[in-house]
């Protein structure tokens, strides 16, 4: 099978790292030749120089692939969803993209092609066990999602080291927070919902509403449902002291004369301020599900790489997507497919289980 991995930042290249060793042939796809040239060459992988907005060079190129594994940033996300369908080849994109995949369901459905969305950590492996569950249970009254990379040796005052995109770390703190209660959506401020707890060999850590639910929220038929970011207890006041005093607003502020605007200030602070430390870093997700009277909860416990030189959060991203992109096929159906569907299929959750194993990710299920 031939895959072709669309953007070689870090994810992509993990991700055609780990597809490669499993003896597919890969061919990384990028319009930046210093992206290119940091992955390390591998027998059976293939480094293109390909502008995905080049439109009808790119789609000549995809249609030579089985599958197209999406590592771009979110605002491409949509974009390359849509050359997938033009293709006629399926796609597992790791992006967050903003727009409703969903709308593109008929069109994927027609070309007889399969399109997973979200297909990094969380959401992402959180989607397929929460799936899972669902399917048998054959439903769920409450979902529970907590899940958020820490460094391993945190620094005040942030006590949190970015290991992405600072852009889309600030939209994941300012975009609105919709959860589920007693059946209806509800948008929330995003960053309350605040709660401590501990871990033990971590410490005290808190989490704090996000909007990760997203195709949970049209395809799991739970009374309940909140997804909740995890970091170092503190983390939150002090971002929402920083949102608060008006700095990720898209004005001006005039200093000696010339006009600053304040979020890309702010941008630019986070990307230094949050850029120092040790790369070394700890992944934690928690899934808490109910459904009359039964219990389940799942703990995914992961650190850093240091063999690798790998981070836990680039780890849990990158091979989810690539153990997506070897079994997508495997789902009977067309169309815009969630991870929550590929983990409602029994053979699917195996796979992904036992994949996950493989690069010594546990999932303890209580």
């Amino acid at each position: 099978m031939k895959i072709a991995i669309v953007g070689a930042g870090m994810q992509g290249r993990i991700a055609a790292r780990a597809l490669c060793e499993k003896g597919f042939q890969v061919t990384l796809f990028d319009a930046n030749d210093q992206n290119l040239a940091m992955v390390r060459d591998l027998p059976g992988m293939k480094k293109t120089r390909c502008d995905v907005k080049d439109r009808r060079r790119f789609l000549k190129a995809a249609r030579a692939y089985d599958i197209l594994v999406g590592a771009l940033p979110a605002s491409l996300g949509y974009y390359l969803m849509n050359c997938a369908i033009s293709a006629g080849v399926d796609l597992v994109d790791m992006s967050y993209l903003a727009e409703d995949p969903f709308t593109l369901h008929s069109a994927a459905k027609r070309r007889k092609i399969r399109i997973v969305p979200d297909a990094g950590y969380a959401p992402g492996l959180g989607n397929v066990l929460v799936g899972k569950t669902y399917q048998d249970w054959g439903g769920l009254d409450r979902v529970k999602i907590m899940v958020g990379g820490i460094p391993r040796k945190p620094e005040p005052p942030f006590n949190y080291r970015i290991t992405w995109s600072p852009v889309d770390l600030l939209a994941e703190y300012t975009r609105p927070t919709r959860i589920m209660v007693n059946g209806r959506i509800k948008n929330v401020p995003t960053l309350s919902g605040l709660e401590e707890f501990a871990v033990r060999g971590i410490g005290r850590l808190e989490c704090f509403y996000t909007d990760g639910l997203r195709t949970l929220l049209k395809t799991i038929r739970a009374r309940n449902m909140e997804e909740k970011t995890i970091r170092y207890a503190g983390h939150a006041n002090l971002i929402k002291a920083i949102l608060d005093a008006g700095l990720a607003a898209g004005k001006p502020t005039v200093v000696g004369g010339r006009a600053i605007d304040r979020r890309e200030y702010l941008i630019e602070f986070l990307k230094q301020e949050l850029g120092r430390g040790s790369i070394k870093d700890i992944t934690v997700m928690i899934i808490e599900l109910q459904r009359a009277g039964k219990q389940r909860r799942y703990l995914c416990l992961d650190r850093y790489d240091g063999r690798n030189n790998i981070t836990s959060m680039a780890r849990m991203t990158a091979y989810s997507a690539a153990i997506f992109a070897q079994c997508v096929k495997q789902f009977p159906g067309y169309g815009v497919v969630p991870p929550e569907y590929l983990g409602m299929k029994k053979e699917i959750y195996e796979f992904v289980r036992r994949e996950l194993l493989s690069y010594n990710i546990k999932l303890i299920r209580t």
